[in-house]
């Protein structure tokens, strides 16, 4: 029996096109972090009234991309500490929860082709140093894990989470990829293979374990990057000169 299309995702409305758009913008630092969003400026930019706008503020607000303060307007999220290992703690136990599940689900036939994609990620990780394709092979992995998951719920919310672990990605340089990120891309490339294979095996506590291991190796790769980036943005920021006493 196949589901039916509601109105809504076979039209998008104009505040869900909105909201996706700026979802881009924002997750890409197009809009940066701790910007002000002025419904008159977005609703010029989309040739819209106010209502959709504020409706999309509101999509954004629930995501956690923005916050909306009485009176005063809608704000970008800016870079915090306790909020990025926040996040990083919810993707690990997210994460962790979508492989046990998988484990105890997936099909053979998905099992052979978990292990074909982990032979696609390991030969990335040998022919290249560039992290954002180790990134972005790894993440075709994890979606695919999460989609032989069997639970909805626990792929929504891991979609969230990885939404903002995204945004916050952006906090890595080059220079800082180029320097520190192939011996975490190296651990990262043996933990999946472990977890592949547990999940394949359906060993669901071994998944479970190697999964938030696996999350952890990039939590710790963050935390480096985010130090190094509020380093350079306090060494950014123009002092005040003293006046001279008169």
């Amino acid at each position: 029996m196949t589901a039916r299309m509601t109105d809504e995702e076979a039209t998008p409305t104009q505040d869900r096109v909105i909201a996706r758009l700026l979802t881009n913008d924002i997750v890409e630092w197009r809009i940066a972090p701790g910007t002000w969003l002025r419904e008159r400026e977005i609703a010029a930019r989309f040739g819209v009234s106010h209502a959709p706008v504020r409706e999309a503020f509101r999509h954004l607000a629930r995501i956690g991309l923005v916050k909306v303060v009485p009176w005063r307007g809608t704000f970008v999220i800016d870079i915090d500490d306790h909020a990025a290992n926040e996040v990083y703690e919810l993707w690990k136990a997210l994460f962790g929860v979508v492989c046990r599940l998988a484990s105890l689900t997936m099909s053979d036939r998905d099992g052979r082709e978990l292990m074909h994609r982990l032979v696609e990620y390991k030969d990335i990780t040998q022919r290249t140093d560039n992290t954002f394709e180790h990134i972005r092979v790894s993440n075709r992995i994890g979606r695919f894990i999460a989609k032989r998951c069997n639970a909805p719920l626990a792929l929504e919310l891991l979609d969230r989470v990885a939404l903002l672990a995204r945004w916050q990605h952006n906090v890595y340089t080059e220079t800082y990829l180029t320097e520190h990120a192939s011996e975490a891309g190296k651990q990262s490339a043996v933990l999946y293979e472990k977890l592949c294979r547990h999940i394949v095996a359906h060993e669901a506590d071994a998944a479970d374990q190697t999964a938030r291991e696996l999350i952890g190796v990039t939590q710790t790769s963050f935390a480096e990057a985010l130090k190094e980036f509020k380093d350079r943005r306090v060494k950014s920021k123009p002092t005040r000169r003293k006046s001279k006493p008169a």
